[in-house]
């Protein structure tokens, strides 16, 4: 019998990239071609992902132009400044990025590119200088996380660490390791599975998760249909829902923002396991099948904010038969900050893989007793058949 699970005593750990999960760091001496060698990846790489640039600059650095407007306002003490056009956004602010700003700012980007950063945590690749320089600061622990060199010759013999080598005018090889070690960054990545029960059922005037459409009740159909393909699957439920009842069996996971609806149970998942990719389906979906899923998870983009259905009648997101990637975990606080309690909404305003729906009718769901009573007889019907 499998042990219920509870949220409470999980613990958090913190994001640890800088700006992106799927952030490189390229560092080296100035003037060692890193900005070169930066624009000719993205351009190699840019029909397949959206990436982001991030430089860091010792130096004091000039973006607006003298005498422009927001340069006016600048130099009269305004502390930030935005500018945008129907193609461009630019926005220029004093001191370093916070933290919140840090983490989310380039989350709609399916990767990072960063320049510089050396003494950060980020993965890096280091270029080589001639002399080999840079050599020093691996040793002495000044630069760490290295990932691979990029020299501009044959591979030196004295390179510090027993790591990938390419040569800097490779570039379709250094584009294919990247694309690789992120693939790779993914597949770290757990799939867990989520049946969201928690709802109160006003419509159907009972509990959606105790009906049955055949032999077991939807809560349990859930999650045995998403335990074939997840690591690990959990009920989403209110705390004592279920009080002497079967359903106490399977692992849950409890809602911690209340009255939220489907929102509220997936941040739940979302802040109990932070590092996981969640699979939501909802406990009202008696058609849907092992094939739908299957489609999904075959045709996701783990490096966007999610990956689902298009509705039935519209090109909208389908929230409730999704796959839910650990960075969309910032995107749905900021909404709900903002006083948005409808994930299909988050999900319209990110970068999401959508789906045509393959099969018909898998996602229809059933709210009414009526409906419920004409589904369970036509369910009766296929399996006497």
């Amino acid at each position: 019998m499998t042990t219920k699970k509870s949220s409470s005593c999980v613990t958090q750990k913190k994001t640890s990239y800088l700006f992106h999960p799927y952030e490189i760091a390229f560092c080296g001496y100035s003037n060692s071609g890193k900005t070169t060698l930066i624009s000719k990846l993205i351009k190699s790489l840019k029909s397949k992902y959206t990436i982001g640039y991030i430089k860091h600059d010792v130096h004091k650095f000039q973006m607006d132009k003298e005498g422009k407007d927001t340069f006016v306002s600048w130099n009269s003490g305004a502390t930030q400044i935005l500018i945008s056009d129907s193609k461009h956004t630019a926005s220029i602010h004093k001191n370093s990025p916070d933290l919140i700003e840090s983490k989310t700012s380039f989350l709609n980007c399916d990767i990072a590119f960063l320049e510089g950063y050396k003494n950060s945590s980020a993965k890096k690749l280091v270029i080589i200088d001639q002399e080999n320089k840079i050599f020093n600061a691996i040793k002495t622990g000044e630069i760490d996380h290295v990932i691979g060199f990029i020299g501009q010759g044959p591979k030196p013999q004295s390179l510090p660490l027993d790591l990938p080598y390419f040569q800097r005018d490779d570039i379709g090889s250094i584009a294919q390791w990247i694309q690789d070690f992120q693939i790779k960054r993914v597949k770290e990545i757990p799939l867990y599975g989520l049946v969201l029960a928690g709802g109160h059922s006003t419509r159907m005037k009972k509990d959606k998760a105790l009906l049955k459409y055949s032999d077991k009740t939807q809560a349990e159909a859930g999650y045995e249909l998403l335990s074939s393909f997840c690591e690990s699957t959990f009920i989403s439920s209110r705390f004592n829902q279920w009080s002497n009842q079967t359903l106490n069996h399977l692992p849950q996971i409890h809602d911690r923002f209340l009255d939220f609806g489907p929102m509220g149970g997936i941040l739940s998942a979302m802040q109990t396991h932070p590092h996981a990719a969640w699979l939501v389906i909802a406990c009202d979906l008696p058609y849907l099948d092992k094939n739908t899923i299957q489609f999904l998870i075959k045709n996701r983009n783990p490096f966007k904010m999610a990956s689902c259905y298009k509705s039935k009648n519209s090109d909208f997101p389908e929230p409730l038969c999704s796959i839910y990637e650990p960075k969309i975990l910032l995107r749905l606080l900021q909404f709900l900050g903002l006083g948005y309690q409808c994930p299909r909404k988050v999900l319209i305003q990110s970068p999401t893989q959508l789906l045509e729906q393959p099969y018909k009718s898998t996602l229809e769901n059933i709210n009414f007793n009526d409906e419920y009573i004409k589904t369970k007889k036509q369910i009766e019907a296929r399996i006497v058949q």
